[in-house]
């Protein structure tokens, strides 16, 4: 039984096993680089400095309700001239690139011409684009950890993982029309190598290639197969598999008989993690088929449709528990399911109790839910508080197409964006160009081409067919590297349609690692235009103007006037704020006016230099940003108060400000 259901899914042992050991940056466990792949066993801990960012080609001005004119995104343009020609993505300070997407002309980006990408001053990358993306320059650039518009239908990706520890700057020289580039920023560069090509990688290219053949993370030791058959009755569930002790559940394998598509649908998977039930997920969008068997070849599960009309099943998500785990099968459908095989590899280690206990990790969290899109508010993914990360979804549409001036039957749902908010902020620093976008790919995959990629897919489109009454997508994106982590709250939605303006029915199941409480704590805030608040504060600045600014948000609520007054200077501005002792770093977020871009200011910390704060992006359509500056734990720990100087660079726009807002990041027990 055990030989067969892993047939053609399991065959290849975990492509981490003979790694190195990983280089760490800083004390929060955060894995850099090539580390983070040959680590996955290493997923569910949270890091404390570190945020994921996007910059990209979204409509700056939000769009409107015409059909006629798609989502407009191209309108994003270049951040500035430079490097190959036209910046899309610069930063100052530690961090790394995770993803570039790009697309034009159908997928066809030889239009765009050279793309550079520079680290800490050097030249990293310096190539045709369509010859990257081709695999034309070797290992690392060639697939599946690049695509060119064929492999990932209609769109271009790099998904080399490129740290760099002062300086990054991404451009290309011509021709921009749709992209995104997902990068995050750590607060400090400990541990970060810069980023070098000469490095092939060829163990994490030999696990990408082998995606969906086995567990990709290091084996376990004590690792012990639980293989059972069972017989599910209608309208119950059964546990068939239940561990004890500090461990991990690291792989999950069924063998469902036919018909597969009825029992993907008709079944739900639920994990119970020290009594709290944190998976409760429909079994095929689980494992990235949620519109019905279909062959899913990602990193972290598989789907394998078998010649007889079974499907063999498998996950490696890394499941930590401090105490118990039980995993159960629900059948929700009016008929019996005989002879269901199933395996739960299970393995004891005791590193997982204090680092739940203590929140350095998370649990394993899916979150799934179905129906109806409301017109004008964006589908939510996950909606958190707490804290934790987000590290991939499997999504469903099930839609009609329309005609517009561009097509005579559109997806049209496919032009919807995704932003994502983290803790408080009400700007999103995720926002992205369109559905199929997001899950990289492009003009609305390419025809609707089926594709199963490590990290991203579109492995079923169905048409008037199989159970879909018009056109129906089923997609998925895992964000290993670029998680996108949170201290305090996470809302990722995605529009359907421009504007939310279609409504199609939405199933999506969200992979996160969560923590229910809070490790963001407010504790001051400077109003710069105040008089009152300067005093308290000790706030100066010199030959700054007060505006009085009227505008918006960009985002989900770009239609909500908000006014405010804003302060300007290319003077250094000082100012104290109270901080709680007993930290590890704290998150300084500006509230300012981003009519104008490239922003940048050298921040120190009670007289010790902390890097240069850089925003490059700019909206003049919807001019209020919020942006957030990490600082590190050694310049804030132990004090109760501490004094901020920002000094704008020679050269740079004045620096605006009408809010700085301090949260706490507490100290790990």
């Amino acid at each position: 039984m055990y030989a067969l259901l892993l047939s053609g899914i399991a065959g290849v042992a975990g492509a981490g096993s003979a790694g190195a050991e990983p280089v760490i940056a800083g004390p929060d466990a955060r894995l850099v680089g090539w580390d983070t792949y040959r680590r996955l066993d290493r997923l569910p801990y949270l890091s404390a400095g570190t945020q994921a960012l996007q910059v990209s080609s979204f409509d700056r001005s939000g769009g409107d309700f015409d059909v006629a004119t798609g989502n407009r995104n191209g309108t994003g343009g270049c951040l500035a001239l430079g490097g190959a020609g036209c910046v899309i993505a610069e930063d100052h300070g530690a961090g790394e690139v995770d993803s570039i997407w790009l697309t034009r002309d159908g997928g066809k980006v030889g239009a765009i011409g050279t793309v550079r990408i520079e680290l800490d001053g050097q030249t990293v990358l310096d190539a045709p684009l369509q010859s990257v993306v081709d695999g034309g320059l070797g290992a690392p650039f060639v697939w599946p950890l690049v695509a060119n518009g064929t492999q990932s239908p209609g769109g271009v990706y790099i998904k080399v993982p490129m740290p760099y520890r002062q300086s990054m700057r991404i451009s290309v020289a011509a021709n921009l029309e749709y992209y995104h580039v997902d990068y995050r920023q750590f607060s400090t560069a400990d541990g970060v190598r810069t980023f070098s090509p000469a490095d092939p990688a060829l163990d994490v290219l030999a696990m990408f290639r082998a995606a969906g053949a086995g567990d990709p993370k290091p084996s376990a030791a004590g690792a012990a197969h639980h293989p059972r058959v069972v017989d599910l009755p209608a309208g119950a569930g059964l546990t068939i598999a239940e561990s004890t002790g500090s461990g991990t559940i690291s792989a999950l394998h069924l063998r469902l008989p036919q018909p597969a598509d009825h029992l993907l649908a008709g079944l739900r998977l639920q994990i119970e993690f020290d009594g709290q039930t944190l998976v409760d997920s429909p079994l095929g969008e689980f494992f990235g088929a949620g519109l019905g068997a279909t062959g899913v070849r990602s990193l972290m599960f598989a789907t394998m449709p078998q010649p007889d009309g079974a499907v063999a099943l498998s996950e490696w998500w890394p499941m930590p528990f401090v105490e118990s785990a039980h995993v159960t099968l629900v059948n929700t459908t009016d008929n019996p399911v005989p002879g269901i095989d199933c395996d739960v590899v299970t393995a004891p280690d005791p590193q997982w109790a204090p680092a739940l206990a203590s929140g350095r990790a998370g649990y394993f969290t899916a979150r799934s839910h179905a129906g109806p899109t409301v017109l004008g508010q964006d589908w939510l993914f996950a909606d958190e508080a707490g804290h934790g990360k987000f590290v991939g979804v499997s999504h469903t549409i099930r839609g009609a197409r329309i005609k517009t001036a561009f097509s005579d039957g559109a997806p049209y749902f496919l032009e919807g964006a995704e932003r994502v908010y983290t803790d408080g902020s009400a700007s999103p620093q995720w926002y992205g160009t369109g559905t199929e976008d997001f899950y990289e790919g492009g003009w609305y995959f390419k025809g609707g081409t089926h594709f199963s990629a490590p990290l991203t897919g579109q492995p079923d489109q169905r048409t008037a067919a199989a159970g879909c009454a018009d056109y129906c997508v089923g997609a998925y994106r895992l964000m290993l590297a670029d998680a996108i982590g949170y201290h305090s709250a996470i809302r990722f939605g995605i529009e359907h349609g421009k504007r939310n303006m279609v409504q199609p029915d939405y199933s999506s199941t969200a992979f996160l690692y969560t923590q229910p409480n809070d490790t963001a704590a407010p504790s001051d805030d400077v109003n710069p235009g105040d008089p009152g608040s300067r005093f308290l504060h000790g706030y100066t600045d010199a030959d700054a103007t007060d505006q009085l600014l009227n505008s918006e948000y960009e985002g989900s609520e770009d239609t909500r006037p908000v006014i405010g007054v804003v302060r300007a200077t290319t003077a250094a501005i000082t100012f104290e704020v109270a901080v709680d002792p007993d930290n590890q770093g704290i998150l300084l977020r500006r509230t300012s006016d981003q009519a104008v871009g490239y922003q940048s200011a050298d921040i120190a910390i009670d007289g010790v230099p902390a890097g240069n704060w850089l925003e490059p992006r700019s909206n003049t359509a919807h001019r209020w940003l919020d942006d957030t500056y990490l600082v590190p734990g050694t310049l804030s720990a132990g004090k109760t108060r501490v004094a901020v100087t920002l000094t704008p660079t020679p050269g740079s726009p004045p620096w605006t400000a009408s809010r700085y807002h301090v949260d706490t990041l507490t100290a790990e027990e």
